[in-house]
């Protein structure tokens, strides 16, 4: 079931990259919520949700093509290196998003897991997420799209641990 859930989760992220927006800002979220309150049967867990606000505030930073999100904006007014300005972006969304998590530990009084599962959501959207590893091709419904490698790797390390962190609390209970 567990992996079924990261596949499903992977696959919202990846999607959303490619114009379906809502896939990834509310429907990844929506699901989270319902796992983890059904695991954890709290209803603080529903505030797992928050975790919108970070993929509704935009990780994009400004080039020439694109003026980029108001975090990508902020930050690139700081630091002029895209670099940086790539890292703390999008750092920033990953902090944002394990602290979505935070009512977890505090429901199960263990903290040592979503601490793990945070440093590896905030290592690979602040180090990984940027980074172009190139293109799959695929066709769908006579449409094709380019999906980008690294989009697959960050939900997919980001899914991975968010279900750890919420199966390691589950399995403390």
């Amino acid at each position: 079931m567990n992996l079924l859930v990261i596949f499903i989760l992977t696959f919202l992220g990846v999607i959303g990259g490619q114009g379906f927006l809502f896939a990834r800002r509310f429907i990844y979220p929506f699901i989270v919520t319902i796992y983890v309150t059904f695991l954890l049967q709290n209803f603080w867990a529903i505030t797992v949700y928050f975790m919108v606000l970070p993929l509704i505030l935009g990780y994009g930073t400004p080039d020439l093509t694109d003026k980029g999100s108001a975090l990508g904006r902020f930050f690139y007014k700081l630091f002029k290196s895209e670099v940086w300005v790539n890292i703390l972006t999008r750092g920033t969304v990953g902090l944002l998003i394990s602290l979505s998590l935070l009512s977890i530990p505090i429901i199960t009084k263990n903290w040592t897991p979503f601490l793990v599962g945070s440093s590896i959501i905030i290592l690979v959207w602040s180090i990984i997420s940027w980074r172009g590893f190139g293109v799959f091709k695929i066709v769908l419904l006579k449409k094709e799209y380019l999906i980008p490698k690294v989009d697959i790797i960050t939900y997919a390390v980001t899914s991975c641990a968010v279900i750890g962190i919420i199966i390691k609390f589950a399995s403390n209970l």
